[in-house]
Formats: structure tokens, sequence, C-alpha cells
């Protein structure tokens, strides 16, 4: 399964590169090539031979330096629609728009679990539950990139389809909703991988 996780961890790589070069996101590419190159230079000090610039393992996690970079996209695009509660994505298209809106908030989920686990530990199973998080935020990209894409299609399907405006619109509830839909992702995923510690 190791070299699925590869395979997926590169096709999400080559549409976040074609989509963010199509759309001109040439400071969200660099920031993440940047960071990519950061982390691999410190994991090659800390982790030598398991992780550097040549190895495998930073390629597992790429929405590790995706989510951060895209604070770019953000400071460029995102603004608040004076006359709604809503807000927009600026001289951006659909799918750019999304993907980057849909990185964030399970980015953020992520750190969210992860703090409310810290802030427990090392009460009941929470000595289990940081490693599954870890796995599942860097070891896991099938996982993750498949909870990110249903997010996506999602948030399209009620903008687009059933509010008629354009992709790149997000109203308040939205975003809330987009936040709880992928806290429930990924609290059910890491109940299947504790799962699969307990029985495997």
């Amino acid at each position: 399964m190791a070299g699925w996780d590869v395979w997926i961890s590169v096709v999400y790589i080559a549409v976040f590169f074609t989509a963010a070069f199509k759309a001109g996101e040439f400071q969200w590419l660099w920031g993440s090539v940047l960071l990519w190159f950061g982390f691999g230079l410190a994991g090659a000090r800390l982790l030598p031979g398991i992780w550097g610039i040549i190895h495998l393992a930073p390629l597992y996690p790429p929405h590790l330096y995706i989510i951060p970079a895209s604070l770019f996209f953000f400071a460029n695009h995102w603004k608040k629609v004076p006359e709604k509660k809503m807000w927009q994505a600026e001289n951006a298209n659909g799918f750019i728009s999304l993907f980057a809106v849909s990185g964030m908030l399970m980015g953020i989920v992520s750190a969210v679990l992860a703090l409310v686990v810290l802030s427990r530990f090392p009460a009941g199973i929470t000595p289990y539950v940081l490693p599954v998080l870890l796995q599942l935020y860097a070891f896991e990209p099938a996982y993750w990139f498949g909870m990110q894409a249903v997010i996506m299609v999602v948030f399209y399907l009620h903008r687009k389809v059933i509010a008629g405006e354009a992709a790149n619109r997000f109203s308040r509830l939205q975003l809330q909703l987009g936040f709880l839909l992928a806290l429930l992702f990924q609290t059910a995923c890491t109940v299947v991988l504790l799962s699969d510690i307990r029985y495997g």
C-alpha cells in the first residue's frame, strides 16, 4: 500500500501544481516548494537516512507544505462581501478557491484535534490517539485527499448548483459546515485507525 500512497501524493502534487500554475498563483507555488525544501533539510538533520530531499517520506504529506503556503492565496484574494455575510476569493477561479479553502479547513481541524488531545494527555487513550493523528496527517494521503475532495465537491454543489453562484464565494454557514464535515471525517478516520491498532 505504501506504493499507492506515494502515487496518490504525486497525483495530488501534480493537480495542485497544474491548478496553481494555470491560476497564476506563483507565490503559493514557490512558498510550497520552499517549505518542502526547508522541511527536507531539517528532516535530513533530525532523521538522517529516513527524511530528506532525496527520500520518499517528504512526498507523503504534500499538504504539510501546501496548506501553510496557501496563506499567500488568502492574503491576495480573500475579501469579505460587504452586503452579505460572505467571503469571496477575488480574481481566482472556482477550483483553486475550493482547493485552498478545503485544505485550510482540513488543516485547522487537524490542529484543533491535536490541541484537544494534548490538553488531555496523558489521560485515557490520548497516548494512542496522538500517533494516530500524526499517521492520519502525514502517512495516510488517501484518507486526507479523499476527505478534502469530498468537501470540495459539497461546496461546489452547494454554491454553484443549488445557490447558482460562483464557486469562489463562501458563506459563513458554509464554512462552519465545512469545518464540521472535516471534523467528522477526521474523527471517524482516527477511530478507524485506532481500531486497526487494537484489533490488527
